[in-house]
């Protein structure tokens, strides 16, 4: 009787503390985050380095480049396949939704399943997501292309962030980040000229095509070079690991919301008919219970919200996003004043950009040197912050006729800012984030700048619409297949005006870029330390 009770109190206690020990390690994942900068990343030689990075960044300009090569081809695709006007916004909106919408998911899987394995997984869809697209013969099958496209697109664009944050030390992230920027500043401009210069040649087709033979060299570079060990788990139980629920809420929420602004300004439905209302409000319900899903109930979430425990993380979060907001403003709307106002022919006002573009490459690159240099991000970011309000103030002065002198300056003013944000925040976020933290946390910046880019052009167009009193051109009659769009003489001094207000805003948010640098601190100095923001 004694030995039984005894045998019974000796397996309470051992119960008791396997309990305590599984307390113990949930405890632990609610510690605040220190900086791991006494992460290893695996060894490679100079040859596999550039071999991966070759192969990355191809990953990286097809996916950015689909994003604007189908601007200027869309009217000859749509009047080809005798698209209707909803149809012709789902072309170009099909890829950026499934694309925004994946990425989280993407981000965690790759967590449980390795990320070799699942970036080949997501450049093997956009291939044939290509592929369909280019092959379409009807509308309907072109968008279902451009869904597949926007998956596989999404999934390669995180995980080339996340796997530069696994194969480089710290020190060294910088610089490769600053090759992506690069690549990202090159799609921006060089996409919509391509997309004219095939649309007028060998045919619109090859917007999609031009992708298979450039994304299978990609993976093959990939399949023989990448060498990363990441935790991963058998194929089933990493099933279900994944934390279905909160996939759901996070696609549902963003397509319903993107897809209601995108049908609004798109001119699809009047912003206060049902449908648009609905779309909008429902996104937004369906993204907060997204955020009280992950921050309270779920097991394994897609976002861990521990990642915005610092002050300093939220800061660099919220300049990472103003500074997508701000710079996709100037893919859009610098074209249309080049075009309506002053004259210029698509491929001339495609060109024109490159005023921005080169300096922007070039400070893009010599940010990232900086950076890996002197482990300094705080002095770029207040610097580019900078240069970008200026610039954009400087946009509102634009004219009719203003000189070539003022379009040039005024360009590389702006793209001597924008080029050393691309990094810069990232790299900010890595320096307080924990290695076991990191794919989230560049899932949730790479899903935040999606977002957010697809909001500007938003707010931007209504702004420009509302100031022209409801009339005048919009970004579908950019690219209506007229070789010239200029407004008439007397609307040109209503463009300009509309064009001040919008350009007044964005040199506002800009502005506010600054004041969220005022909360980033520098790298610590110690590994492992604590910057002492909880």
């Amino acid at each position: 009787m004694g030995n039984t009770s005894a045998r019974k109190s000796d397996e309470k206690e051992q119960g008791n503390q396997k309990i305590a020990a599984q307390d113990g390690e949930a405890l632990r994942q609610l510690e605040p985050i220190s900086t791991d900068v006494s992460y290893r990343p695996p060894d490679m030689s100079p040859i596999r380095r550039r071999a991966v990075m070759f192969a990355l960044c191809m990953t990286l300009l097809l996916g950015a480049l689909d994003v604007t090569i189908i601007a200027t081809a869309l009217p000859t695709i749509t009047s080809t396949l005798h698209a209707t006007a909803s149809e012709y916004a789902w072309v170009g909106s099909a890829y950026t939704l499934s694309s925004t919408a994946s990425t989280p998911v993407w981000a965690k899987m790759s967590d449980i399943f390795g990320r070799k394995s699942t970036i080949m997984v997501a450049a093997a869809i956009f291939m044939v997501g290509s592929l369909i697209a280019a092959l379409a013969k009807t509308i309907k099958v072109l968008i279902a292309g451009r869904t597949v496209q926007g998956l596989g697109g999404g999934g390669s664009l995180v995980l080339v962030t996340i796997l530069i944050g696994d194969i480089f030390k710290l020190e060294d992230r910088a610089k490769y980040y600053g090759m992506t920027g690069i690549v990202w500043g090159v799609a921006s401009a060089v996409g919509p000229v391509l997309g004219g210069v095939f649309t007028q040649t060998i045919g619109w087709r090859w917007c999609f095509f031009i992708n298979l033979p450039f994304d299978g060299v990609a993976l093959l570079v990939l399949f023989f070079t990448l060498k990363v060990e990441t935790p991963k788990e058998a194929f089933i139980t990493g099933l279900r690991e994944l934390d279905w629920i909160g996939f759901a809420l996070i696609i549902g929420g963003t397509i319903c919301f993107l897809y209601g602004l995108e049908t609004g300004a798109g001119g699809v439905m009047p912003w206060d008919s049902a449908q648009v209302i609905c779309l909008v409000l429902f996104g937004v319900i369906i993204l907060a219970l997204f955020v009280c899903w992950e921050a309270c109930f779920a097991r394994n979430p897609v976002i861990p919200f521990r990642i915005f425990k610092k002050a300093t993380n939220i800061a660099s979060f919220a300049l990472s996003c103003l500074h997508s907001f701000v710079f996709i403003s100037y893919d859009y709307f610098l074209p249309l004043y080049f075009q309506v106002v002053l004259g210029f022919r698509p491929i001339i006002a495609g060109v024109t950009i490159f005023a921005l573009l080169i300096p922007l490459t070039m400070m893009t690159m010599l940010g990232g040197l900086f950076t890996r240099r002197t482990g300094n991000y705080i002095i770029p970011i207040f610097f580019g912050s900078s240069m970008m309000t200026l610039g954009n103030g400087l946009f509102i002065n634009f004219q009719t006729d203003t000189q070539w002198a003022k379009i040039i300056v005024f360009q590389m003013i702006t793209g001597f800012g924008a080029g050393v944000l691309f990094q810069s925040p990232m790299i900010s976020i890595q320096t307080h984030t924990h290695q076991r933290d990191m794919a989230a946390a560049m899932s949730a910046f790479s899903f935040l700048r999606s977002l957010f880019s697809s909001m500007s052009i938003v707010i931007g167009t209504v702004l420009l619409q509302h100031n022209l009193g409801g009339g005048g051109l919009t970004g579908g009659d950019l690219h209506s297949g007229h070789e010239t769009v200029t407004a008439p003489a007397t609307d040109k001094g209503n463009y300009i005006s509309a064009l001040r207000v919008m350009w007044a805003f964005f040199t506002a948010v800009s502005g506010c870029m600054l004041f969220a640098a005022l909360f980033i601190k520098p790298k610590p100095t110690k590994p492992g330390a604590a910057t002492g923001d909880d």
